[in-house]
């Protein structure tokens, strides 16, 4: 049967090995925000312009060259809005992953935590069982010996 310190390296191997899975967590958590406000960022440019083309709309009319440009920009904006949902994607799906590892490496730990403390519990139960037997001979002793005064 393995030895108490045996488990406490086990679990603090595995605890080294969650603090690390924590640590690519946050990273990958900081990658997902990154992207997706710059995705948030460029829905609101759109959204501005749009609005503010809107606005000049019904103030009266707009030149040709005006509403070509404005197009231009708008289209420029959809592309890169485009080109980030995928990475925005992507980055919450690494985020995910790395969660899964956290919960499992938490998992372990705990497990192990919970070995730990049955093994600790049996050794208590062991000490007192033998405590008991000890006090049961002293005692069977001392009755002896008183009988035989």
């Amino acid at each position: 049967m393995a030895r108490l310190e045996t488990f406490y390296k086990i679990k603090n191997l595995r605890d080294r090995e969650k603090q690390d899975h924590q640590k690519r967590y946050q990273l990958a958590v900081e990658a997902f925000e990154e992207k997706a406000t710059l995705l948030y960022d460029m829905l609101k440019k759109k959204e501005h312009a749009e609005q503010a083309f809107e606005d000049q709309l019904d103030q009266g009319s707009v030149q040709a060259d005006l509403f070509i440009q404005h197009q231009n920009y708008i289209m420029k904006l959809d592309e890169k809005i485009n080109e980030l949902y995928p990475e925005v994607n992507q980055a919450r799906n690494q985020m995910n992953q790395k969660q899964t590892r956290l919960t499992n490496a938490h998992v372990e730990v705990k497990k192990f935590e919970k070995i730990i403390e049955r093994k600790m519990e049996k050794q208590s139960q062991w000490l007192k069982e033998e405590e008991h037997k000890f006090m049961d001979e002293l005692s069977m002793q001392q009755y002896l010996n008183f009988q035989n005064r």
